[in-house]
């Protein structure tokens, strides 16, 4: 099930108490900074915690808890470039097909009609005036650790505990919940939903470039432009011209 280099030591057992909370928490989470206490100093706390912990929680639970080396996988240069290459043009693809269907799709009439709402949010969250330098960090830096924690940590665990399939699927659906959670304090919870499950789509897609090719680059790559180019639209409505 796994092309690490590197044997496992880590019972089923163990594994699953470090994955189990790598599951939930950045959905419980996302109650308490976007839905509970949205735009607050709580809020934007709860937020830069929930951050911290996908960072540090993987590096804890594998060296603390599994006990397992951090560094797994040799991927070689053709791996890196072959990874690089099939996220990028996926990340393009969304993004065209999110640009056309904004045009062209009653997406675009759903992003209008809630724009007074999108606007509130982002200036809750302190990121209006700084929408630009957001933008950056969001798609560089949030993105590289999402798939740090989404793919490397979470589908690299759970593949060792289901088979492939299901270590897609499980990944993918923790990946996506907290996004609906998310996204429904945008748009109307239809509408969330379906993006959500967009979101879902993507992660799946992620976490078997992964696997295929043994390395993050394609994946963060792929990431990178969806999600630049989802601050792009919001630019367009949040600054009309």
């Amino acid at each position: 099930m796994s092309e690490d280099t590197a044997p496992l030591s880590a019972s089923r057992k163990i594994r699953w108490l470090v994955v189990a909370p790598a599951l939930a928490l950045p959905l419980v989470a996302s109650f308490f900074y976007f839905v509970l206490f949205p735009g607050t100093a709580f809020g934007n706390g709860f937020y830069t915690g929930a951050k911290i912990f996908l960072l540090t929680w993987p590096v804890i639970a594998t060296w603390a808890i599994l006990r397992e080396p951090f560094l797994r996988e040799r991927p070689g240069v053709v791996g890196r470039r072959k990874s690089l290459l099939v996220g990028g043009l996926f990340g393009l693809f969304i993004v065209g097909l999110m640009l056309a269907l904004k045009e062209f799709s009653p997406m675009g009439a759903v992003l209008e009609q809630n724009g007074i709402r999108i606007r509130e949010r982002v200036e809750g969250l302190g990121m209006l005036d700084h929408f630009v330098l957001a933008a950056f960090a969001i798609s560089i830096v949030h993105a590289a650790l999402e798939e740090f924690y989404w793919r490397w940590f979470v589908y690299g665990n759970l593949r060792h505990l289901v088979p492939a399939p299901w270590a897609h699927g499980i990944a993918a659906l923790g990946f996506l919940s907290h996004h609906i959670v998310i996204t429904s304090q945008f748009f109307p919870l239809g509408f969330a939903v379906f993006l959500g499950l967009c979101v879902g789509i993507g992660g799946a897609f992620w976490s078997w470039l992964y696997q295929r090719h043994r390395t993050l680059w394609g994946a963060w790559l792929s990431h990178m432009l969806v999600d630049f180019g989802i601050f792009w639209i919001g630019y367009r409505l949040l600054f009309p011209h």
